[in-house]
């Protein structure tokens, strides 16, 4: 949508916001059994499903409420940080511990690794040493040099180096020392096995930013394709290595994620694969999308925000994933931003409902609309965002975040309800749906990967505060043993109290919050 979410990066001072603040706007590490298998493909478990934008500079113990980081990370910070003196491509002196901010890459990963969170780098933003075309503006396409082709690869050998070099580094594979172009500060160190994805770009089909910055998507896939493995390696222009998988054969490239979920964009993309590809090979890993509730479909259209079910999330979503299942089976689908303002006049706040404030209502919607994505077989979500701009401001995006802002990072009621969420389901992964009687209720169940434990997640699809008190659960006949989680805040794993089984039934009040009910035995 049409505002500026590179005002968010902490630090990018030179030409979009003030120091190491937000402005306006916006791996293959999990534990074992973290992927199962789900409607013939694999699916992540809902704890590494389960994530969230955020930033190099955000505290790793507020990061831990979800299990997957989308970190935004400029292109710049490795290389000269929009200093006039950098040489740029070919003569590169790349810095990651420390960067050329003073941030230290390698430590922020490990931190991660260690917390058992995974994590996929957004690189993106242009740098200033190529020559584009009047003043420099972090969006531009990144182009080896004024007037060339933005549908050929080898219009983007500079960029194609630098997605070598980085997942040189934070991929699973030692390289040649004299592979690495890294500044004299430097160790020469590769293979550091922090990331399993790379993600190319953030939202490449702004149309708003004008020509210079909207990738058509035979031009994105062209840059995708050098980005991959140097154009199927006919890059050789000085000798450089080009491409991620020239790095690390086992590294995934996500494609950046489009601003809206538009399965045109990605037809086109293939078949520029299979006509310019000597493989014929779609070169991304996953597709990857935005997805926001404004009404009308775009800030524009005014507030209040609609919730999940209401915006057909889980539709959407499925006609992609559907796509995917017949045309390119065996990559993956994410959602990369998704989301709710709490300042009551953001557009892109929800409205007020019964006695629920706004943080309440985007708490509840956050986790609903996780499920809506779980439900349409998405491989991973991530909110945006984990921090708040500034809650005091109605532009759309300054309070969508999880914590407070920098400096303050308290946790919001969706901190500990999105919390919640990943803990208790843990391991779990979604097989179905249960049929309601009540046309307003949804019944959502998902089974431990390694057991035979599962749960049932039950709320009221609707936004006039719908209650129901003592609803129904059929329950399977061998569960001996059953457990409610409701979500509480000041909680991480919110409040459990034991149910009993009477009749083959367990009894409960079922509100528009999801509710989670733990058993032993899942059918």
């Amino acid at each position: 949508m049409q505002t500026n979410k590179l005002l968010l990066i902490p630090g990018f001072v030179t030409f979009l916001l003030f120091s190491c603040h937000i402005g306006n706007g916006k791996e293959r590490q999990g534990a074992a059994g973290s992927d199962s298998v789900h409607r013939g493909t694999r699916v992540t478990t809902m704890d590494h499903f389960i994530g969230a934008n955020g930033f190099i500079d955000d505290p790793v113990d507020k990061l831990a409420a979800v299990g997957f980081i989308r970190e935004y990370h400029n292109w710049a910070w490795d290389e000269g940080n929009y200093s006039s003196a950098y040489p740029g491509f070919p003569n590169n002196q790349m810095q990651f511990a420390p960067s050329y901010p003073g941030w230290s890459c390698d430590d922020f990963y490990r931190s991660l690794k260690q917390n058992a969170i995974q994590v996929s780098p957004c690189l993106q933003v242009s740098v200033n040493w190529l020559p584009h075309s009047g003043d420099f503006n972090g969006d531009n396409k990144p182009l080896d040099s004024i007037g060339a082709n933005p549908a050929s690869p080898y219009s983007y050998y500079a960029k194609a180096n630098y997605s070598y070099q980085f997942a040189a580094r934070y991929g699973n594979v030692k390289v040649p020392e004299a592979n690495l172009l890294l500044a004299g500060n430097q160790p020469k160190l590769s293979g550091l096995n922090y990331l399993n994805y790379v993600e190319d770009w953030n939202e490449q089909d702004k149309k708003w930013r004008g020509r210079d910055a909207e990738f058509l998507p035979e031009e994105y896939a062209a840059m995708a394709s050098a980005d991959y493995d140097g154009h199927c390696n006919t890059m050789n222009k000085y000798g450089k290595q080009y491409g991620i998988k020239n790095a690390d054969p086992s590294l995934k490239l996500v494609m950046g994620g489009l601003v809206d979920v538009n399965i045109d964009y990605i037809k086109r993309m293939k078949s520029w694969f299979e006509n310019n590809r000597k493989d014929k090979k779609f070169a991304a890993d996953v597709l990857n999308f935005h997805i926001y509730a404004f009404k009308g479909g775009s800030w524009q259209g005014g507030g209040p925000a609609l919730s999940p079910e209401d915006a057909h999330f889980r539709e959407k979503l499925s006609a992609i994933v559907a796509y995917r299942d017949h045309n390119l089976p065996g990559k993956e689908v994410w959602v990369s931003e998704f989301g709710w303002d709490t300042n009551p006049q953001s557009v892109l706040a929800p409205p007020p409902i019964g006695s629920m404030d706004l943080q309440e209502v985007q708490a509840i919607w956050l986790v609903r609309a996780y499920l809506a994505f779980a439900a349409a077989g998405v491989d991973r979500a991530q909110m945006f965002v984990s921090r708040d701009v500034n809650p005091n401001d109605k532009t759309w995006f300054s309070s969508s975040g999880l914590i407070g802002p920098k400096g303050n990072f308290t946790p919001k009621k969706s901190w500990y309800y999105v919390y919640t969420l990943k803990q208790v389901l843990t391991n779990m992964y979604f097989i179905g749906t249960l049929r309601s009687p009540d046309p307003n209720v949804l019944i959502y169940k998902f089974k431990d990967a390694s057991s035979t434990k599962g749960v049932y997640v039950v709320w009221a699809k609707t936004s006039k505060d719908y209650k129901i008190a003592g609803y129904a659960l059929p329950v399977p006949a061998a569960a001996k043993n059953i457990q409610l989680t409701t979500m509480t805040p000041g909680k991480n794993q919110g409040s459990t109290q034991n149910l009993s089984v009477n009749k083959g039934n367990v009894y409960f009040d079922v509100s528009e919050k999801p509710v989670f009910v733990k058993t032993d035995v899942m059918n």
